[in-house]
């Protein structure tokens, strides 16, 4: 009975509803559209998004949206591979105020807070000054500024300083300089390899500011070791440029062969008197064995009809060689010396 009267409900309610005058009617196809639907310009009829007449908005034109055009008070967006030029006059209009300079504010606050406070205590505790130049990944430096003349003009007269030209995420390629009184006693040999010592301690990490910190931790010790080359009076020699550029074109050493190469130089000495014992040892135990000799009992035997030995009692052994078993070397009496 309940499925009876569940079909005879729905069977009779599109009536009911039809009858109520509370519900709007469905919008209807025009013959135009089904003529559009067929030859499949357009699915959608546009008669369903036109206001319905004598709606409170009236109706109006269905006119296209047009956007005002963009002036000259529009913000412009700069490539990531260019400097603007306030923030150009900030890196090389004067020198540093500050040994963490980031005018395009690439770091987050507590994150700039963090590293300066790091180049302030390496300031406090050495010599030679470590200021970190901050750039984009992609930026590139206008050749019209140059290094040398950017080194001579404000870190010529002061102490000496390390400056860091460091790429936000491409560690790889951050660029160091030293001042002229720091660079007499270090030399361009000893740049290059602090400069990839540093770099190898920043591609490890995944996270930009975790580069930027173990960068700047290896090359402040690295720092250290010049500052007590200069303060020893070390002078680098000259290195050629022509030399400089085949260094860069090798590959990289493999580290653990660096490691190896070490470890080698610090224990050769050991290592030499440890081979040299051995091999006296191996000649000394040589030579006594080749000049072993055995001593081989005597035994009483029984005399028989008189004799200390009797005729034809078995085979007689004989130790001609030393290198052979005894088995290999005995020799069977023949029979005619039994019989005699």
């Amino acid at each position: 009975m309940k499925r009876y009267a569940l079909l005879a409900f729905l069977f009779m309610s599109p009536w009911s509803i039809a009858d109520d005058d509370t519900y709007e009617a469905l919008p209807q196809w025009s013959e135009e559209d089904l003529q559009r639907i067929s030859k499949g310009e357009a699915l959608i009829s546009d008669s369903l998004f036109r206001l319905q007449e004598g709606s409170d908005q009236g109706t109006q034109d269905n006119e296209a949206l047009v956007l005002p055009e963009p002036g000259p008070d529009s913000l412009t967006i700069v490539p990531a591979t260019e400097i603007l030029e306030e923030d150009l006059v900030k890196y090389f209009g004067q020198k540093a105020d500050s040994f963490l300079l980031d005018p395009q504010q690439l770091l987050t606050q507590q994150e700039s807070n963090d590293r300066l406070a790091f180049l302030n205590y390496h300031a406090s505790d050495s010599k030679v000054d470590f200021y970190v130049y901050l750039f984009d990944e992609q930026q590139e430096i206008p050749s019209i500024f140059q290094v040398d003349e950017l080194l001579a003009k404000y870190y010529s007269s002061d102490r000496p300083a390390l400056i860091l030209f460091y790429f936000l995420g491409a560690p790889q390629r951050s660029e160091i300089h030293l001042s002229p009184k720091l660079m007499v006693s270090v030399g361009e040999a000893e740049r290059e390899r602090a400069l990839q010592s540093s770099i190898n301690q920043a591609i490890v990490k995944s996270q930009a500011s975790d580069q930027l910190d173990g960068f700047c931790v290896q090359m402040s010790i690295r720092i250290y070791w010049m500052e007590k080359a200069m303060e020893s009076g070390v002078i680098a020699p000259v290195t050629p440029v022509d030399t400089l550029t085949k260094k860069k074109n090798l590959p990289e050493t493999n580290e653990k062969m660096k490691a190896l190469s070490l470890w080698f130089m610090q224990w050769r000495l050991p290592l030499a008197f440890g081979f040299f014992v051995s091999g006296v040892a191996i000649v000394f135990t040589w030579i006594r064995k080749k000049r072993e000799k055995f001593t081989f009992a005597e035994f009483d035997v029984a005399c028989r009809l008189g004799g200390p030995h009797a005729a034809g009692v078995g085979a007689v052994i004989s130790y001609a060689s030393a290198k052979l078993p005894p088995t290999m070397q005995r020799e069977q009496v023949p029979d005619y010396l039994r019989r005699m």
